[in-house]
């Protein structure tokens, strides 16, 4: 009896000592039901951390005793209809939670750390390893909301597996939309996790909806990559760019169906550009170039009024979140400073309403954004810096003019105050310190004649002096343009370019300098750096021409997509992909340009190019009819390609053809080309249909009676009384 008692009491003892995470650990062959009983008892722990501001407490208080009696129902449910009305239950209190002004995330959270405390999170790791499809898609939509810091932990431990085992279901709509925003979650979780998301198939599934139509997932999707590229690290980058995530990015940058989409995946492309191991490869799929006109035609303050609206973004990020932006501000890519200023402007507009401004000084981000108003030369970044400044409530200074060596004494005092050295402003002005001598200054300058006596003072002086080197414009001295080559080799070895040019040195030349000249004679002390730009200046003059066997990109692409805009963008972009992807070269106009230079420029490319896909989305070739000048866009591309004799492969997605007398008479050629339903389910059996054709078989209606290779200047010399559509394939 007394052994039985110490037993007990060994046990209660050992049982009140283990942490929360050790109390749910539990084997895997216990059932859920056991579980949940065994845990039933032990709730009387701390059920919000201490120091949690009064509001928050007040919150709690009375939402708790609701999820309590929730978390408890769904314990305890038996049938499936009661399990999934517990289950959204929970949803509902955490999803109120989430959209509480201000206090939101505080209270979000704590309920979310109860609901894991309690079992919640470990229950819904067993209803999503069910066979019950209903059930499992309430699961999953609860979990996507519950992912804070300490349950992302929980589910990188013991329920990573039981998510990678969902990917499987990736054809279900329903999965789909929770699921991705689970991934969407566990991508910001470590460097780890995102390396077994990748390796076991959680990139896949992403890049597999990617293609989808579905703005739920594709916002997820989007969100999803660009928190692999920012918290996976470089290693993680490459695996992303071995599959093909670049290529897939383009659909859901390209698209104008949600903003949203289009500015996460920005973001996930610019962090993958700024890895200089793969930016030749990101470049390379077309992506990057739609980022910087995509931020400059954005509106932060009104996009912020749009996620203040949102319950998924209406909290705003967190510190943490935020500080992963501030390195692309300081990156030598313009689209890697126009999306992270974007994100800190709308940011800034959000936290102002919040009136917790002070986040940014927390997180670094004045200084970069100052630098970038005083040097910046694009619109974009500098109009968006400063009102991000302003929102901030942070001093704007004033933009510094770029031209330092023409620069008059004045002109340096303007400087000088600028960067907080007033002290020395008479100095500088009684030694008329103009641009020129300011470039050439050394330490001994600093110390011996202008008076700048503490060593600590020195070096922030020479800390903003080679700023102001970096950014500086060469272009009135430096007639090979040596800054922008010392920038493509590193962007802070632009610093050395007044330096080398003021000793007679151009790119040329520079090949023929030792690393003894660089040092005396350009003043360039860092050893590393002087090895690397003479490397770089042989490695120059040695490369070999291009190979006369190599592709020229003056032949032409292989593909020009035409497509209607409003209704075509999605599906053009993705052909694009799955293009490229099978190695063909495509053409496809990122925007509508304007007539004159632009307009000769886009007849050529179709001129150019061996293919024409068309894209016949709903109302393609409406605004063709009754326009008898070709004014329209895809009707000049029509009569284009059908006066060049090209390859013609229309590609239908709910389409209706015309009446062929409603078309202009030099397009109706077109309706006697075989076309290709487009199907979004099967689509690699649509592509391999359109590749056959792009590989020699003319998709030409073997009934149209005429050639398929028309001199390109000819007019169409044949006119059609009545035309029927094409067959679709």
């Amino acid at each position: 009896m007394v052994l039985t008692l110490l037993v007990s009491i060994y046990k209660l003892c050992r049982f009140v000592a283990m942490s929360s995470s050790e109390r749910l650990s539990v084997p895997e062959d216990v059932s859920h039901a056991c579980l949940w009983s065994g845990l039933g008892a032990a709730r009387n722990h701390r059920e919000v951390s201490p120091g949690v501001s009064t509001d928050v407490q007040v919150a709690l208080d009375r939402i708790l005793p609701e999820l309590h009696l929730a978390i408890s129902s769904m314990k305890q449910a038996a049938a499936p209809e009661a399990l999934r009305k517990g289950i959204a239950e929970i949803f509902q209190l955490v999803e109120e939670a989430w959209v509480m002004p201000t206090l939101g995330r505080d209270v979000a959270k704590a309920l979310c750390d109860v609901i894991r405390l309690e079992g919640g999170l470990d229950l819904l790791l067993n209803l999503l390893q069910g066979t019950e499809l209903e059930t499992k898609c309430q699961a999953s939509k609860l979990l996507e909301q519950i992912l804070v810091a300490e349950n992302r932990d929980r589910i990188a431990r013991v329920g990573l597996g039981v998510i990678l085992n969902l990917t499987k279901e990736r054809d279900s709509p329903q999965v789909a939309r929770s699921l991705s925003g689970i991934l969407e979650h566990m991508f910001k979780h470590t460097e780890e996790t995102c390396f077994q998301l990748i390796s076991d198939g959680g990139l896949d599934a992403i890049l597999y909806w990617c293609r989808w139509t579905d703005l739920i997932v594709l916002r997820h999707c989007a969100m999803a990559l660009a928190n692999c590229a920012m918290y996976g690290g470089q290693a993680n980058q490459r695996l992303m760019i071995e599959k093909n995530t670049a290529e897939w990015l383009f659909p859901l940058v390209f698209s104008k169906d949600d903003e949203l989409i289009r500015l996460h995946a920005c973001l996930a492309i610019t962090v993958l550009a700024t890895n200089k191991e793969i930016e030749k490869e990101v470049e390379r799929s077309g992506t990057l170039a739609l980022v910087e006109p995509f931020i400059a035609s954005l509106d932060p303050e009104r996009f912020a009024c749009d996620l203040l609206d949102s319950s998924d973004n209406s909290q705003g990020r967190t510190a943490k979140d935020l500080q992963h932006l501030v390195p692309l501000l300081d990156s030598s890519r313009l689209e890697a400073q126009c999306i992270a200023l974007f994100y800190l402007c709308t940011e800034a507009a959000i936290k102002a309403r919040q009136k917790k401004t002070k986040i940014f000084s927390e997180i670094g981000a004045a200084q970069s954004l100052k630098r970038i108003v005083c040097y910046s030369t694009n619109t974009t970044a500098s109009s968006l810096a400063k009102k991000a400044l302003c929102m901030m409530g942070e001093e704007v200074p004033r933009r510094i003019l770029p031209t330092v060596s023409s620069w008059k004494p004045i002109e340096v005092q303007t400087w000088l105050q600028q960067t907080g050295f007033n002290k020395y402003c008479q100095s500088f002005l009684e030694h008329e310190v103009d641009g020129d001598l300011l470039l050439r200054l050394s330490e001994t300058d600093l110390w011996e004649d202008l008076g700048m006596a503490s060593s600590i003072i020195r070096k922030r002086f020479f800390r903003e002096l080679t700023e102001l080197k970096t950014y500086a414009n060469y272009s009135t001295c430096d007639r090979s343009n040596l800054a922008d080559w010392l920038g493509s080799v590193d962007p802070k070895f632009r610093q050395y370019t007044y330096n080398l040019v003021t000793c007679g040195i151009d790119r040329n030349f520079l090949h023929r300098v030792t690393e003894e000249q660089l040092q005396e004679d350009c003043r360039i002390n860092v050893g590393f750096h002087r090895v690397r730009i003479l490397s770089a200046a042989r490695e120059m003059l040695h490369s070999p021409l291009p190979c006369s066997g190599c592709k020229s990109t003056s032949e032409g692409p292989d593909v020009f997509i035409s497509y209607r805009r409003s209704t075509g963008s999605q599906l053009a972009s993705l052909l694009k992909v799955h293009l490229q992807l099978h190695g063909f070269s495509v053409f496809i106009d990122v925007e509508k340009l304007e007539a004159g230079k632009f307009e000769d420029k886009l007849i050529q490319s179709v001129m150019s190019a061996r293919n024409f896909v068309l894209v016949l989305s709903p109302n393609t070739l409406d605004k063709c009819m009754g326009d008898p000048d070709r004014k329209d866009w895809v009707h000049k591309e029509i009569v284009t390609a059908l006066r060049c004799g090209k390859n013609i492969i229309p590609v239908a997605d709910q389409f209706e053809w015309p009446d062929p007398q409603d078309l202009p008479e030099d397009m109706r050629a077109v309706l006697k080309f075989n076309g290709i339903k487009w199907s979004h389910e099967y689509q690699e059996a649509t592509i391999e249909k359109i590749i056959r054709f792009l590989q020699g078989r003319s998709s030409r209606d073997s009934s149209a009676g005429s050639e398929n290779s028309l001199e390109c200047a000819a007019p169409l010399g044949q006119t059609y009384n009545q035309a029927v559509p094409p067959h679709i394939l």
